[in-house]
C-alpha cells in the first residue's frame, strides 16, 4: 500500500511539473483551465436540470466503461492506473488553479472536489473491491449483485445531484471571492 501511495504522490507531482514546465501559456492564455473559463463555468446560470443531464452523461461513461473494465481481467491492474489518472490529472488541475487564481487556487481545486468526489471514490471502491462473482457461493446471487450494482449506482447519482446543486455553488461562492 505504501509503494502505491508512493507511487500516486509521484504521479501527482508529475501533473504539476508538466503543467508548470510545458503548459503555463496554454494554462493561463488559451486553455480550457485559464482563470477566465474557470469564473465562466462557476458563475454561469445554466439550469439546475440541464446541469445535472451533462453530469450524468459525462460521470455516467465514465463509471459504465470502469464497470465493464472491472468485469475483465484488466481489474487487477485498474485500481493501480486509476490511481495514477487520477493524481496525475488532480496535479494538472492544481497547478493551472494556483497558476491562474493564486492562493485562492487551492480552495477553488479543494471545492471543486468536495462533496460529490467522495462519493465518486466509494462508489469506485465498490467497483474495483468487491468482487462481484463471489456472490455466486451465496443463497441469492443475483440478489446480491442487483445490490451491489444499484449501490454503485446511487452513489453515482447522489454524487451527480451533489456536483450539480451543492459543488457549483460552493465554486460560484470561491469565484465571488476572487
Amino acid at each position: 500500500m505504501k509503494k502505491e501511495l508512493a507511487i500516486g504522490i509521484c504521479f501527482g507531482l508529475a501533473g504539476i511539473l508538466c503543467t508548470c514546465l510545458f503548459g503555463y501559456e496554454y494554462f493561463t492564455t488559451y486553455g480550457f483551465l485559464n482563470a477566465y473559463h474557470m469564473k465562466a463555468f462557476a458563475a454561469s446560470d445554466t439550469g439546475y436540470l440541464p446541469l445535472l443531464a451533462n453530469i450524468l452523461w459525462e460521470r455516467g461513461k465514465v463509471f459504465v466503461i470502469i464497470a465493464i473494465l472491472s468485469l475483465t481481467a484488466l481489474k487487477a491492474i485498474l485500481p493501480l492506473l486509476l490511481r495514477c489518472l487520477i493524481y496525475f490529472t488532480g496535479g494538472v488541475f492544481f497547478a493551472a488553479c494556483v497558476m491562474n487564481m493564486g492562493i485562492l487556487g487551492i480552495v477553488f481545486f479543494l471545492v471543486s472536489w468536495l462533496p460529490h468526489g467522495i462519493l465518486y471514490l466509494a462508489a469506485l471502491a465498490l467497483l474495483l473491491l468487491v468482487e462481484p462473482h463471489r456472490f455466486y457461493n451465496r443463497k441469492n446471487p443475483w440478489l446480491l449483485r442487483l445490490a451491489w450494482g444499484m449501490g454503485v449506482a446511487v452513489l453515482v447519482l447522489l454524487g451527480c445531484v451533489l456536483e450539480a446543486s451543492v459543488g457549483i455553488r460552493l465554486l460560484r461562492f470561491v469565484v465571488e471571492k476572487l
